[in-house]
């Protein structure tokens, strides 16, 4: 006996529902992925920019004072702007990737419906097969056969309950994964232009502090610094000549004691 055209009906119902959820499965999981390998680029991006701070930092002690002034800022800036990568890291975990990982619960419960509602289906046709054999071994024995149809009768109407408690629960479904990935993309959106907003401020006083840097007052001051150094050297280099021409009257006026 072949399936009523209603139970085709069903079962290309419930396949394509299969269908849906396993799509749904498959790509927000790789969107996961994705998103994840995102976020932790951004946070090594992070970790690498902090060691560049240390640096500047680090050399910006060694040079002359407006300099070291205008690289003391720019790392101050570029620090800052770490702190808002991690806001930024932070946020997108809790937004974006925590929202698609709930998503392998979600398609779980679904396919728990699903399978709930195939159980059904089974059972029915498990009914309507016994009926069938059940009509060409009794063909005359109405008793049982009446039997036979109302457990078939039973069978399809929790076959047809299931089926549209499964519709409604995956239409809910659908319009919630819609609502989802709107607000999941839309947050993450968000976060990416609420930290590029505050890095563009903030790498405009990086830029502004680095360009104020007066060439002509660190030149000047590097003279400075250079002159003063060859006077000490000449200073040290007289000092030296004194020594020696002390020496010398000190070993002459020995030999002439001598003489005497």
């Amino acid at each position: 006996m072949s399936r009523t055209p209603d139970a085709r009906v069903r079962d290309n119902q419930t396949r394509k529902i299969q269908e849906n959820i396993t799509n749904v499965e498959k790509h927000f999981g790789e969107m996961c992925q994705l998103f994840s390998a995102y976020v932790r680029k951004t946070a090594r991006l992070r970790d690498k920019s902090d060691v560049l701070v240390r640096e500047i930092g680090l050399y910006a002690d060694t040079e002359t004072p407006d300099l070291k002034r205008g690289m003391k800022q720019f790392a101050d800036h570029m620090a800052k702007i770490q702190d808002y990568r991690q806001a930024e890291v932070e946020r997108l975990e809790s937004k974006v990737i925590e929202p698609l990982k709930s998503y392998g619960a979600v398609v779980k419960r679904k396919r728990e419906d699903l399978k709930a509602t195939q159980s059904a289906r089974d059972r029915e046709a498990k009914q309507m097969a016994q009926l069938e054999r059940t009509r060409q071994r009794n063909p005359s024995d109405r008793q049982i056969i009446s039997q036979a149809e109302s457990e078939l009768q039973r069978a399809t109407m929790d076959a047809t309950r299931t089926t549209r408690q499964l519709e409604e629960t995956i239409d809910e479904f659908e319009r919630q994964k819609i609502r989802d990935i709107k607000k999941i993309f839309g947050e993450f959106v968000t976060v990416e232009m609420s930290f590029h907003a505050k890095a563009l401020e903030v790498y405009t006083l990086a830029f502004q502090s680095i360009q104020s840097v007066d060439e002509e007052q660190d030149l000047e001051q590097q003279r400075d610094c250079s002159r003063q150094t060859r006077r000490e050297e000449e200073e040290d280099d007289d000092d030296e000549e004194d020594e020696d021409d002390s020496e010398e009257e000190e070993e002459e006026d020995e030999d002439t004691d001598d003489d005497h």
